[in-house]
């Protein structure tokens, strides 16, 4: 086969890859300002009691990624993942479309984990901050 051949069949197949973007992308390109606003706005409060058996924690939870309509599904996923076993899990909505979530869990560095699970669960943007002692 001559290269001549094997470059126009590369090019067309590069051409018909590069001119059909996914649908997400076209609509991120179509309005990156709303998207990055929506991103923006995610934040958490994290606080914790220490026990002898346990740690108690109330996140509080503001932004597109607490009113997804999961009631923290995702974060008590990655709370799993991070911390181990969760008992008492509780997460309600206020009535200005904050989240609140309730839980124990057992783990020694349960504040690094809770901290590292309300990363992970608010992404894209991820919330970074510290779970401070009540």
């Amino acid at each position: 086969m001559k290269f001549s051949t094997i470059f126009a069949v590369a090019s067309a197949i590069a051409i018909n890859t590069v001119t059909a973007a996914p649908a997400p992308v076209a609509e991120a390109i179509a309005n990156p300002v709303k998207d990055l606003e929506e991103r923006a706005n995610n934040g958490a409060n994290c606080k914790y009691s220490a026990y002898w058996t346990h740690n108690e924690f109330k996140v509080i939870t503001w932004g597109p990624w607490a009113q997804d309509g999961s009631y923290g599904r995702g974060l008590l996923d990655n709370l799993r993942g991070q911390c181990g076993v969760i008992t008492n899990w509780e997460y309600r909505h206020r009535s200005d479309g904050a989240g609140i979530a309730t839980f124990k869990t057992i783990t020694i560095n349960s504040p690094k984990c809770a901290k590292d699970a309300i990363w992970l669960a608010s992404g894209p943007t991820n919330v970074v901050l510290t779970c401070t002692l009540n």
